[in-house]
């Protein structure tokens, strides 16, 4: 019997101001951490159309033997002055996830990384050849700690798990403990 593989999704609220639409970020990836979808942005005019399609798109990929899983930031509903049109996606990101049998109790992501782990997993991923160098690419990173639940506690974890599915590694032997090791020292 084969074991299931989670196909990992990300979402990201992102408000641009009150003069421009905000947009919604996402990508979905593999079992091996391949693009299914690569990352995304579009701007919003309808909230819900908009997370329909999106959640429709990714779950085209999904199957019984990779289940869908999908984590998602938004704005802190109690943050107080954010714009109306950033809670209604909170709500409406948890109501659809929660209809379609997604939302867990780590769906969202309640933090993004600080200054210093985003640029040490930006780092990580460059050096992995996930390209977040090119102009007008940085929230790709942003993607990736989302999909990979890259919590203040869970970043070194993250860069771990990917570095194992770049290198194709299932368990981790003393040799690639080692090279993992050499490979993360380079980060700091």
């Amino acid at each position: 019997m084969d074991k299931k593989s989670n196909y990992r999704g990300a979402i990201r609220w992102l408000p641009q101001g009150r003069e421009k639409p905000p947009l919604i970020q996402y990508m979905l990836l593999d079992e091996k951490l391949e693009y299914l979808i690569s990352p995304r942005q579009i701007p919003v005019v309808n909230i819900q159309q908009t997370l329909v399609g999106i959640l429709d798109d990714m779950r085209t990929f999904s199957s019984e033997q990779h289940p869908l899983q999908v984590h998602f930031k938004s704005i802190n509903v109690h943050y107080g002055g954010h714009r109306r049109d950033s809670g209604r996606f909170h709500y409406l990101i948890r109501g659809l996830l929660k209809r379609r049998g997604l939302l867990t109790r780590d769906s969202r992501m309640a933090f993004l990384l600080t200054k210093d782990e985003l640029k040490r997993f930006k780092q990580a991923l460059d050096w992995l050849d996930v390209d977040t160098r090119t102009r007008g690419s940085a929230f790709i990173a942003h993607l990736w700690a989302i999909a990979m639940k890259a919590t203040h506690r869970r970043v070194d974890e993250a860069i771990r798990q990917i570095w194992k599915a770049r290198y194709a590694i299932q368990r981790m032997s003393k040799k690639d403990a080692i090279r993992f090791a050499e490979f993360y020292t380079h980060l700091r």
